[in-house]
This record gives structure tokens, sequence and C-alpha cells, in this order.
């Protein structure tokens, strides 16, 4: 297994044989195991580029779904070819992931683009000696409901930016959230305000009586002159 990287800087951990679980040995459901630490998916994710859910799947299979945690270690990373690291945090177990997926020998893994692409260059690394028995599938599909696509966040993220009255900088932003983007402050803004008449209303009909009453005394002129 080349999963074995050098302490990040900041990070704390200490090696130790494999063994020793962080929760109790509690076998979690898909929905438990993603609230707990679908967070430090996202954060290596961040980091990565790799889909959050093809992380927790990955992270399941090492942790038999939490009941093995060796040190906040989620992804059984080695600081020797006998030992387990330790970290302090799921911070800085977050840390040194992505400092692992980042060493040289997962490059193929950070070029995949969609979630199936990546689950299948994940089992085909050397992150795992038996390549995770061909699949990770199993672990992928209970947790996927779970977790959002990068896309999904990211129309999540904008659209919560967009209804707080604050943008997000962005390089490239799609039809999609352009119109989502349209839609809510169409939403968002009122109509014009009603222009009240009632004065150009009086206004006219004062003329008219005006007119009325000019008119009568033209009539009543015309009856003298007669």
């Amino acid at each position: 297994m080349i999963r074995i990287a050098p302490p990040a800087s900041g990070s704390r951990l200490n090696t130790a044989n494999s063994g020793g679980c962080c929760f109790d040995g509690i076998d979690m459901t898909p929905a438990a195991f993603a609230a707990a630490f679908g967070t430090t998916a996202r954060e290596v994710s961040d980091g990565t580029g790799l889909d959050s859910a093809v992380l927790l799947a990955q992270w399941a299979n090492e942790t038999a779904w939490g009941t093995v945690v060796v040190g906040n270690n989620l992804g059984n990373i080695r600081c020797s070819p006998t030992t387990f690291c330790r970290y302090a945090s799921l911070g800085d177990f977050a840390t040194a992931c992505i400092a692992t997926f980042h060493n040289g020998f997962y490059n193929a893994v950070l070029a995949a683009k969609t979630p199936e692409a990546q689950l299948a260059a994940l089992v085909a690394s050397p992150w795992d000696s038996n390549h995770y028995g061909g699949s990770l599938q199993s672990f992928y599909d209970p947790v996927e409901v779970y977790e959002m696509t990068p896309a999904e966040d990211a129309t999540l993220n904008r659209s919560d930016s967009i209804l707080a009255g604050s943008r997000l900088n962005s390089k490239a932003v799609d039809q999609a959230l352009i119109d989502i983007e349209k839609e809510v402050r169409a939403i968002g803004t009122p109509p014009p305000a009603t222009v009240d008449l009632k004065p150009v209303l009086d206004a006219i009909a004062a003329v008219k009586a005006d007119v009325d009453a000019l008119s009568a005394r033209v009539a009543n002129l015309t009856l003298k002159a007669t």
C-alpha cells in the first residue's frame, strides 16, 4: 500500500499498530456515517477535487462503517509499512489525506472527473493492496444520497449568496445559475408603485365643471341676444 505521507505542517499525529476504535465499535448506518464524517469529506474534497461521497465510500470500507477507526484515521493512512498514523482531530486527518492524494501515486484518481471514474481509479490505485475487491460501489450507493455533488453544492451556495444580497466570485457561471439569479431577483423585486390618479381625475373634473359653467353662460348670453 502506497498511502504513506509525511505529517503535514501543523498536524499532530502519533503512530500506532492496528486496533483501537474511536467510536466504541458502533456499526453506523450510512446516514449516521455521512452525518459524522460529511464535513471532513467535503474538506478533503475541496483539497483534491474528489467527490465527497466517493471519499465517504472509501472510508466506510476502510473503517467497516465506523467500527474500527484508529486515531481519527478514516483512510487508514500509514506512517510506516507496519504502523497507522493517529491524528489529534479529523481536521488533522483531512490535511494528511489531502497530502497523501497529492504524493504522486494518485494522479489518475485526481484526474478523474465523475464519481464513477473516481471510484474506478481509486479501486485501481495502490491505496489498498487488494484494490477493494474490485469495487467500492456497494459503499458509495448508500452514502451518495446524503451528499451533494460539487455542482449541486455550488448551485446552493450561489443561491444562498444571492438571497443574502452578496455575490461569490466565480470564473465560470453557467446559464443555469444565471437563470436562478434572475428568478430570485424577480421574486425579491417588488412591483413598481401604483400611480395615484386621483389628483389628475379631480383636475379633469374641475376643468369639466368650468367648461360646463362657461357653456351655460354662453348659452344664456345667446338667448338674451335673440
